[in-house]
This record gives structure tokens, sequence and C-alpha cells, in this order.
């Protein structure tokens, strides 16, 4: 009782002082450069302080990604501490003021004023709890993935009303773009046709964006948008790999945004990303159907590496299987190219392998692997056994 008390005098001068519970120590040239850190504190109650920090600290870490800033939570004397730059800080105590509001009510959200992190999205009232998932799970792993806070809420002003519910995305726009088409996607399973446009003929063709509110517009206009492809069924299936595996080692490789909204891959970034992600989608349903022929002189994104036409099955492995870990590993996408036959080859047609990834050391550290999978090869060949056997 007697800290409580403490507290409670420290913070009435707080207030006295005009501080309204919050304190702030700036660090050495802060006003100049934006990039400086700082320190800010705010004061909390006992049921705010669990709140904030979520199950093993997980709502905690979610703010922290989101904002950029590192928060330490003082649970004896309820105070929080904020570290960052001066924007950084300013959207971590945003962002804990909107999470503790959820504990006690509906949070409100005003805007009118413009946020340049902050994206919202009708979602419609039928697919609200298949977004939410079992105690809000689903939205959890968007949140993770992406590095957003999101959650529901009201607008305090402006805006339509009507149905649905806003879903409130906030973060750097690559995350809120990412977050947002993850939804939109869920949304599309649940509710077919709800945002994505079908032409005449019944086949997928654009995609419906909602309003973007102040403040939330893409850079440089013309560079960054979203692009949309049509995939057939087969096609979907075999580009979302299992589990989105396949999805996932695309978006990684080329840096760029890849979500499937119903049958629309949509591609959202700027455009050597998008051009990279087009060009390693289209690449990638051509081996459905064949084998598949790519000259990669002219490309920055594209390393090739001579396979051994008799290591070729040693470094695919079994149904791929080799190949995709290196791919999981790295970050990069990578398939064999056919060749006309040589004479090093023996008449018989040998294969390049080509790691494509818009990180040059990503696919330097590809080509390092699938190396020395082929000296471990020529090794087992030779009767000298695998690596590190006798």
């Amino acid at each position: 009782r007697d800290r409580d008390r403490d507290r409670d005098r420290d913070r009435d001068r707080d207030r006295d002082r005009g501080g309204g519970g919050d304190r702030r120590e700036a660090m050495d040239d802060e006003e100049e450069d934006p990039r400086a850190r700082g320190k800010e504190s705010m004061d909390i109650e006992a049921d705010d302080a669990a709140f904030v920090l979520g199950r093993g600290g997980a709502t905690k870490k979610k703010i922290e990604r989101a904002c950029g800033a590192m928060i330490d939570l003082n649970e004896r004397d309820y105070r929080i501490d904020v570290v960052g730059t001066k924007r950084q800080r300013k959207l971590a105590m945003d962002y804990l003021r909107y999470v503790m509001q959820q504990r006690v009510g509906p949070v409100q959200i005003d805007i009118d004023v413009p946020r340049d992190d902050l994206t919202v999205l009708t979602v419609p009232d039928d697919c609200v709890a298949f977004v939410m998932g079992r105690a809000g799970q689903t939205l959890r792993m968007i949140e993770e993935e992406w590095l957003t806070l999101m959650f529901f809420a009201k607008m305090a002003s402006g805006g339509k009303t009507g149905p649905g519910e806003r879903l409130m995305i906030f973060g750097e726009l690559r995350a809120r773009r990412g977050a947002e088409l993850k939804v939109m996607s869920a949304v599309e399973h649940k509710k077919p046709g709800h945002f994505v446009r079908a032409n005449e003929a019944g086949q997928p063709e654009t995609l419906k964006v909602g309003e973007r509110f102040k403040g939330d517009v893409e850079p440089a206009e013309g560079e960054w948008a979203i692009d949309t492809i049509p995939l057939s069924n087969d096609d979907f299936s075999y580009a979302l790999g299992a589990q989105g595996s396949t999805r996932r080692k695309l978006a990684k490789a080329s840096g760029c945004v890849l979500e499937y909204v119903g049958m629309l891959a949509c591609i959202a970034g700027f455009k050597p990303e998008r051009r990279r992600c087009r060009d390693y989608l289209r690449l990638l349903l051509k081996q459905r159907t064949g084998p598949v022929h790519f000259e990669p002189a002219g490309r920055d994104d594209v390393t090739a590496v001579q396979v051994p036409p008799q290591s070729v099955g040693f470094i695919t492995g079994s149904r791929g299987e080799t190949l995709r870990q290196i791919e999981r590993v790295t970050g990069t996408f990578c398939f064999t190219s056919s060749t006309t036959p040589t004479a090093e080859s023996g008449g018989r047609h040998h294969e390049t392998l080509l790691i494509f990834g818009h990180d040059a050391q990503a696919r330097a550290h590809a080509c390092e692997e699938v190396e020395e999978r082929i000296r471990e090869h020529a090794r087992l060949q030779s009767g000298g056994g695998p690596r590190g056997g006798p």
C-alpha cells in the first residue's frame, strides 16, 4: 500500500508539471537529428501492466515490432519506458494506449487525423469471426508474419458508415499491405467475390481495394503498386505449395509482397520487386508442364551453377526435397534449366542450376550449398564416404 501511495504521489506530481503521467528524457542532439534515440516513460495501472505484457510478453513484443522502439515494462513500479527515435516513441505511445483501451471497451480511432502508419480494411460482419480465429489466433498469426498491430475499432469521425467492421492495421507500408492482402485472402475464401471482381466469363479479373484514408498513401506515385495475375485451379495449387511454402519462397526471393486473394496472385511492391516476382511466378508455373530453358544473360538477380549430369539427381533429391531445403535455408528460388548436349557431358543434356534472388549474399550462400553437395556426391562416387565420415 505504501508503494501504491508513493506511485500515486509521483503520478500526481507529474501531472502538476503538465506531463500527464508521461515523462521524456531527450538524448544528445535529438532535436537536430530525427534518427537520434531518446526515452519516454508512462505510468500505468496494475491491470494495464498485465494486459500490455500479454502471455509470455507476446503483446509487448508485437508493439515493439510494429513501431520499432524498445519497450521496457517495470511491473514493480507500473511504469513503461520507451526507447527509440522520436517517431518510434510516438508510435509506441499510441499503440500502448490503443492496447490499454481494448481492456475496458472498444477502441476509437480518429481517421480525420492523417496517419502514415495506418490502413483501414472493412471486413464483412459474417467474416469477422473467421478473420479473428479461435481466441484471436488467426489475427495474431498475421500480426506476427507481417510485424503489424491489428485490431477491430470504431472510427471516431469521418469515413463511410455501413455494414462491416473496421480492421485497423498499424505498421510500415509493406507490412500493412501484406497484412491487408492476407486478410482479404481469408475473407475471399469465406465469401467468394467480395474482394475479387470476375469478368463476363467468370474468370478472376481485378482486385477490389477499399477506400484509403488520410495519410495512407504509397510513395513515389507509379513506383509502388499492386499487380495481379489470374490463376487457374491447377496453377493456384502449384503456386501455393504445401501450407503456402511455395508462395512464401517466391515472396522472399523476389523481395516482394505476394498473396493469393481468391484466384488472383496479388504482387505488391516497388516496380523492380514486382517485375522479379512476376518473372519468378511465371517461371515456376512453366515447370508444372515440362522442362524450362532460361537464359540469365543481362539479369542481376540470378546466379548460374553448372551441375555435372551425374549429380543432378543428388542435388535435387527425392521429389526435389533437397533443392527445396536449400531454398528454405537461403531464401532463394532455384530450378534447373535444360541446355543442349555438349562434348563434356558425353553428348547428354547437361543442366544449369539457376539460383534466383534479390539478395546477392543469399544467392552466394545457395551457390556454396550446391557446390558442397556436388563435392559430396563426387566423394561418394569415389568411395570416399560422406563428409565427416571415416
